[in-house]
């Protein structure tokens, strides 16, 4: 049976709106946990995506890989992504993808507690300005939606 990253990739960017309008819609004391929520699902869609990319090229997908990984296995069996090219533009220049990649990281570390009253639970880092929005990450959204419709029409070009 083969994987249909194609699927659970839409079902990613499915999950990544809801969560988003559940982020602008809740209250101030849920607003953190949306927002990392809706960045694992964003996250969860961009890797899906690299699998669906490696599953182009005949190359077998078991879990969700990373840039490197992707880029490792098509070099392995010889070929050249274009689109993991560009991929890894996106991820080493200042773009939507970089920041991403960036606010999920910063979620998913724990918070240095200086200064932080004792009474207090930090849900995420309040030194974030890139994804601390609901718009600025409903972009983001718009961005990873674009590279995925770009991604499938290269792939259906060869």
């Amino acid at each position: 049976m083969t994987n249909n990253w194609q699927g659970y990739t839409n079902k990613m960017l499915f999950h990544s709106r809801l969560l988003l309008e559940a982020w602008e819609s809740a209250d101030d004391i849920a607003k953190p946990a949306f927002r990392e929520a809706c960045l694992n699902a964003m996250i969860q869609a961009y890797y899906s995506l690299l699998a669906e990319i490696m599953t182009n090229y005949r190359l077998p997908v078991h879990q969700l890989p990373t840039l490197d990984q992707a880029i490792k296995g098509i070099h392995q069996k010889g070929e050249v992504s274009s689109e993991l090219k560009y991929v890894e533009r996106l991820e080493q220049q200042d773009s939507w993808l970089a920041a991403l990649l960036k606010s999920h990281e910063e979620c998913s570390m724990p918070i240095e507690r200086k200064g932080i009253n004792h009474n207090e639970i930090p849900l995420f880092n309040e030194s974030s300005i890139r994804y601390d929005l609901p718009g600025n990450l409903l972009s983001a959204l718009e961005s990873l939606k674009e590279l995925v419709t770009y991604s499938r029409n290269f792939s259906l070009e060869w």
